[in-house]
């Protein structure tokens, strides 16, 4: 592609920014008690050298109520020289230029992290941590607006190009301008003049510390996507004051933590927030950097030349590919590793107060400790199965020189990435097929597909180390009825393979479970483009379009023995996923059991009504899979050289385990 907007330099204030990508602040937990790390420093080293033209870090804390030791500290002058040493390295390898985020979580905080109650402007309880915060004086609160000035000048002395204000997500400054959690009735609360007071003192006492030419930035929520929270147009009012106020530069993102709607998951269009940042863009005369879901630089560059953005922000892709935006330079955009949304390691991790990882960046986090180097010695690496483990060991193992042939008994490579891809907010799964395609043609690696290896084919090969990944199969419960017609397996639904009745049961509310449940209730709903077309043409009203869009045509029911639907699926993607079932009108019953398959319905069970029957035309197993390790159980006993398996061939678990397993091995070959 040719790109005429995403490498043309911007200049913000004193601030020129090499070419129009950013990398979003996001937590890592890498800098515990708030001091720089060699880890911290050397992810974002690499983002740097991977030519990114803006890197915001943080959120850096600016007192001892902001977040806690777990963040970037920037409230004393003992974390400057840490700081210092940060910002020389990144502009010593590259012209990218690096900000610092102004943080302050207010009712956000957990008081176990900041060892006392959280403050905000009032003492409305916190819906994301569950606590109630103390609201602040007016003293507090100039004390806290000069907090925010202090920590920049620390920021500017400290070397970085820029500082970024938090004003998105919910957090302290949005929690003054929304009358839901702003019930004051002195000059800070009230009318809307009054509750922008708070934001527009810190930028101006913000831009007082560090001066005229330096660039302040916003991170700005475009809107709070909260019921009786400031709307899209509300935000258009409040960043013209924000703008006179000092604001250089809008970084916008979409709504509050406690939203119910999806922001960064894949159920979220690609790109579809821009819409938010073209308006703030032009209500506050000023320069805006796109967010949320920007998976690619072509789009990147789509909504440049269309004149939506001045920037765009790549946050999770550049995690899964530090050097995204240089191989799109060098128009290399085949090699670059997509990310695929699935916030296992990154969001995951966050919420559950772990260190940021990546499903398909094994070295993501881990820059300063492991490196992939070319091999001293050429062996010949074996790898049966091409799913996720099987080609990252394969691609690994070829890129350090080693000699590799892939045996796939499919005529396809991806196992069960097609699987995992098919519910419609993990569709961004499948770009990890014509990547490994392309990886494969890359480092030259034999494949060979449509053939079930033998024990003989693997011996004829001599190779140094085989490396079983045939991963695993669907387990078929041990109850009667299996094999009555009206039985389909969770994949046959998920590949669009089975003939659908209009009452479906689903055995089994895992992850499984309810990546085929939503998938079912997909069907019969109409798409985005005709719901565009019959709202365009009149052809239906609103309410009747919204209704097409939401429901769909068949009746659905998960029957669970555990407690809770989807307990093995991530908490920041769970909520999404259960809202998609009780939009699609699922019925979930959990605590219950499948006894007997009939003809025309199942046979169940649950301490509340004893045993009864549910009528179905169409019964769906997906209770999970098992190892599927018979050819390494031939392999061991008479193979004489070097054996491994991995992925769900070895133990059923999750794609990290898979694709990371995989990479471990082909890095020790």
């Amino acid at each position: 592609m040719e790109y005429k907007m995403l490498f043309k330099p911007i200049k913000i204030k004193n601030m020129e920014i090499p070419n129009r990508s950013s990398m979003p602040s996001m937590h890592l937990h890498f800098t515990l008690g708030g001091d720089m790390s060699d880890e911290f420093i050397a992810f974002y080293r690499e983002r740097a050298i991977g030519e990114v033209g803006l890197i915001t870090v943080g959120g850096c804390t600016i007192n001892d109520t902001a977040g806690g030791p777990i963040l970037v500290g920037l409230e004393d002058d003992r974390f400057i020289p840490g700081l210092k040493k940060f910002t020389e390295e990144i502009h010593r390898v590259s012209e990218t230029k690096v900000a610092a985020q102004l943080y302050h979580a207010g009712r956000y905080a957990f008081s176990m992290l900041i060892g006392k109650q959280p403050v905000a402007p009032s003492a409305v309880a916190s819906r994301f941590t569950g606590e109630l915060p103390k609201e602040l004086t007016i003293k507090e609160i100039h004390q806290l607006e000069n907090d925010f000035a202090d920590a920049a000048y620390r920021a500017k002395i400290s070397g970085f190009d820029s500082v970024e204000i938090l004003g998105s997500a919910g957090y302290i400054i949005p929690q003054f301008l929304s009358p839901l959690t702003n019930l004051r009735t002195d000059e800070y609360g009230g009318s809307l003049e009054n509750r922008i007071r708070f934001g527009v003192e810190i930028i101006r006492k913000t831009r007082e510390a560090v001066g005229e030419d330096y660039p302040l930035i916003i991170r700005q929520g475009g809107s709070d996507f909260v019921k009786g929270g400031n709307t899209s147009k509300d935000i258009l009012g409040i960043v013209k004051f924000f703008a006179d106020a000092g604001i250089d530069l809008f970084n916008i993102t979409g709504g509050w933590h406690e939203t119910r709607v999806p922001q960064i998951t894949g159920s979220v269009p690609r790109g579809a927030y821009s819409y938010l940042a073209t308006g703030i863009r032009k209500a506050s005369g000023k320069p805006v950097i796109i967010s949320n879901r920007l998976t690619t630089p072509e789009l990147g560059e789509e909504l440049l030349r269309k004149g939506l953005g001045d920037m765009v922000n790549f946050g999770r892709p550049l995690i899964a590919d530090p050097y995204l935006i240089k191989k799109a330079k060098e128009k290399q955009e085949k090699n670059i590793t997509p990310c695929i949304s699935c916030n296992q390691m990154c969001f995951d991790a966050v919420f559950m107060g772990q260190r940021v990882g990546c499903t398909v960046n094994p070295l993501a986090g881990k820059e300063d400790t492991i490196k992939v180097e070319k091999t001293a010695e050429k062996k010949k690496l074996v790898v049966v199965g091409a799913g996720p483990g099987g080609l990252e060991t394969a691609i690994t193992a070829a890129s350090r020189g080693h000699e590799v042939t892939i045996f796939e008994k499919q005529e396809k490579i991806g196992g069960q990435i097609e699987v995992a891809a098919a519910p419609p907010d993990k569709n961004e799964f499948y770009s990890l097929i014509p990547y490994y395609e392309n990886q494969i043609k890359r480092y030259n690696i034999n494949l060979i597909t449509g053939e079930t290896a033998t024990k003989d084919d693997i011996v004829n090969e001599k190779p140094d180390l085989v490396v079983i990944a045939t991963g695993g199969v669907p387990i078929t419960p041990p109850f009667k009825g299996v094999e009555l017609p009206i039985v389909v397996s969770a994949e046959e639904v998920l590949k669009g393979e089975a003939v659908l009745g209009d009452n479906i049961i689903v055995i089994g509310g895992g992850a499984v479970g309810v990546d085929v449940s939503v998938t079912l209730a997909e069907v019969g709903k109409i798409s985005g483009d005709t719901a565009k077309f019959l709202l365009e043409f009149e052809a239906e009203n609103c309410d009747r379009v919204t209704e097409l869009v939401t429901k769909g045509s068949k009746n659905i029911t998960i029957i669970e023995m555990l407690d809770r639907i989807g307990k093995d699926i991530g908490k920041s993607t769970r909520w999404v996923a259960l809202s998609l079932l009780r939009k699609g009108e699922v019925k979930m019953l959990t605590r219950t059991k499948a006894l007997e398959i009939q003809e025309d319905g199942i046979l169940v069970e649950n301490e509340a009504d004893g045993q009864f029957k549910i009528p179905a035309d169409t019964i769906v197993i997906a209770v999970g899979y098992k190892p599927n390790n018979s050819l390494y159980d031939e392999l061991k006993d008479t193979f004489k050289g070097k054996i491994e398996i991995l992925g769900d061939a070895k133990k059923v678990r999750k794609l990290p385990d898979a694709i990371h397993e995989g990479f471990e091995i082909g890095n020790n070959l």
